[in-house]
């Protein structure tokens, strides 16, 4: 490698530093209003302004949580436009992940109350730390570390029961498609066949790790769902699996 192309490699090693640390200052202010949050809403103080503060969460935060999903799923379909155009499709793929998780933090913290924003403070840093991986670690390890992640995540919501069925199912649905992705990807040799082709994989890659996870995720999350006694113990076996991969694609690094 000659001195022009270490320059460039720099180059785009900066760049993608500079976004991931981007996404790391989302989530400090999305971190800051759930410390609102968790002030007004969950630990209000029983004066008149408190209360009031209370009743006025209750009220927007629903419509907040139904307004961010549209915009989320709007979002994703511009992004599948431009994407068939062979256009840019950062922004509008940026606006959907963002929208999407206000509306989960608007949705958990509706529905769960203190121990679900209690989970939001550690699930936000744990988003800023994915996006790191996506712009500086390995793709590879990005997805696999997706599907981990929601199978923790899963399972948290699988220690409820009934009333947490619905969202542990779509995000066993979620590593179903990243599964999916998985297989796809190894077969067109790792790249999206986009009009401008993208190489999201590596092309000469096994990929094997990353679909053992994927499978070892689905059959956690199948184990909790059955057995929800199992749900917290598995919870912190797939946690333990995700620390696993980070030193194995740590170690292929060198």
């Amino acid at each position: 490698m000659d001195k022009k192309q270490r320059e460039e490699r720099r180059r785009q090693e900066d760049i993608a530093l500079q976004r991931g640390l981007l996404w790391v200052v989302g989530a400090i202010g999305l971190e800051a209003l759930l410390v609102l949050v968790n002030r007004f809403y969950i630990n209000f103080t029983l004066t008149d302004a408190g209360v009031n503060a209370y009743l006025g969460l209750g009220q927007w935060l629903p419509i907040l949580r139904n307004v961010a999903l549209i915009g989320a799923a709007l979002a994703l379909l511009w992004t599948a436009w431009k994407l068939k155009k062979g256009e840019k499709f950062g922004w509008p793929l940026i606006g959907a992940i963002a929208l999407g998780a206000v509306a989960i933090c608007a949705h958990v913290t509706v529905k769960y109350q203190g121990p679900g924003v209690n989970m939001l403070f550690w699930l936000v840093a744990a988003w800023a730390v994915l996006a790191l991986v996506y712009y500086i670690y390995q793709r590879e390890f990005f997805l696999g570390a997706a599907a981990c992640g929601m199978s923790v995540l899963g399972l948290w919501f699988a220690r409820y029961g009934a009333s947490g069925r619905l969202e542990a199912g779509l995000l066993t649905a979620g590593i179903v498609l990243v599964g999916l992705a998985a297989l796809w990807l190894k077969k067109n040799g790792g790249v999206i066949p986009a009009p401008t082709p993208i190489q999201f994989l590596p092309k000469e890659g096994s990929h094997s790790v990353l679909l053992v996870t994927c499978l070892a995720s689905l059959v956690a999350m199948a184990a909790g769902l059955a057995v929800e006694s199992l749900a917290y113990y598995l919870l912190f076996a797939m946690a333990a699996w995700l620390f696993a991969l980070f030193v194995y694609y740590t170690v292929k690094l060198m």
